[in-house]
């Protein structure tokens, strides 16, 4: 279980000490600042912000750099003279491929129920960060990626505007290609790893045995994303920006073999994300245990739940209390009534 958290500078804490329980609610107003404690935690246990990718914004305004210390970790964030994030295990330099995944977290938010209908991207950077909580060289793969699709558009865009030779492309070809073809067979697998739980999840949720729930990876790469990046040159070179690959890949939820951003009811919605969360959990679990001299195998995966209490009724909220149970969790709210009488006994409670 993580025990201390201590802010400097992130966001709008200057400076705020927290000490977490099995269950610790964070209540207060919005803006005051719940969320941006969630967001610190995953800071330290993927690297990123659950919400953005700029970390430059996650510096209070008007300061120069960030500190978060949870436990034994420290990621420290510089904005000038250029942005710098280093961190830390016990006081020892680390890289962030070696600290991503060993306090593993689970997000529920506003904007996690919206992934289901809203931007493809969002259902991207849900698989990339659970992934990359249990697959080192995934990340490494993911990050390589990112930087050689950056050089292969600003070459595009030499070519385009005649200050550089076609030709060129081809050791930037290869270079993209062997990175997103390992990136694409990762995701497949692991979404194959999350349908062999969510339908079950979601029976039991939704209370409808005879529904069916399954995820599709849908990839316009087809068998070998080099010869889609070749036989798609000129267009890429006339709009000068990579247009193949795991970055334009997209998960497409079906419910009784119907998309479910288009024929799903709320309820259905709420429903499938929270199979998916769950179905998360287990995943991050079951991968871990195959790697112990990897992951901290006491480290079971946090639940952070962003104000989502007024996104369930009963039902669900009954779900949710079921994996609190089995998780540390850390809650926000607005509204201690949002929350059973029972999680409120058991709870610690934290004003904001």
């Amino acid at each position: 279980m993580i025990k201390n958290l201590k802010l400097e500078n992130f966001r709008n804490h200057k400076k705020y000490l927290l000490s977490i329980d099995k269950t610790t609610v964070l209540i207060g107003k919005n803006g005051v600042g719940k969320t941006n404690i969630l967001e610190s935690i995953t800071l330290i246990s993927y690297g990123k912000s659950f919400r953005e990718d700029d970390r430059k914004n996650l510096i209070m305004t008007g300061e120069d750099w960030a500190r978060v210390t949870l436990d034994e970790y420290e990621i420290f964030l510089q904005r000038r003279p250029r942005l710098l994030t280093k961190i830390k295990s016990r006081g020892v330099p680390k890289r962030l491929s070696e600290t991503v995944g060993q306090l593993p977290s689970v997000v529920f938010s506003p904007e996690t129920m919206n992934i289901i209908n809203g931007e493809p991207k969002q259902r991207r950077r849900f698989l990339d960060i659970a992934i990359s909580q249990v697959d080192r060289k995934y990340l490494k793969n993911l990050s390589a990626y990112t930087k050689v699709r950056r050089q292969r558009n600003k070459l595009l865009e030499r070519i385009n505007g005649g200050l550089a030779g076609e030709d060129e492309l081809n050791y930037w070809d290869e270079q993209l290609s062997g990175y997103g073809e390992e990136i694409i067979v990762k995701r497949v697998e692991s979404v194959a790893s999350l349908n062999s739980n969510i339908l079950d999840y979601y029976r039991t949720i939704s209370g409808n045995k005879r529904d069916e729930l399954r995820v599709d990876y849908f990839t316009k790469t087809g068998e070998s994303l080099i010869s889609k990046l070749r036989s798609h040159r000129y267009s890429d070179i006339a709009s000068k920006n990579t247009n193949f690959g795991p970055h334009r890949d997209d998960l497409i939820f079906k419910l009784n073999n119907l998309d479910m951003a288009h024929y799903a009811s709320r309820g259905e919605t709420r429903s499938a994300v929270l199979a998916l969360k769950v179905a998360e959990l287990n995943y991050l679990e079951s991968e871990r245990k195959k790697l112990p001299e990897v992951y901290n195998q006491e480290a079971s995966p946090l639940l952070l739940l962003d104000d989502v209490y007024s996104e369930f009724d009963a039902s669900r909220r009954t779900h949710l209390a079921d994996l609190i149970s089995k998780h540390q969790t850390v809650i926000t709210t607005t509204d201690i009534e949002h929350l059973s009488e029972k999680l409120t006994k058991s709870a610690k409670i934290i004003e904001i």
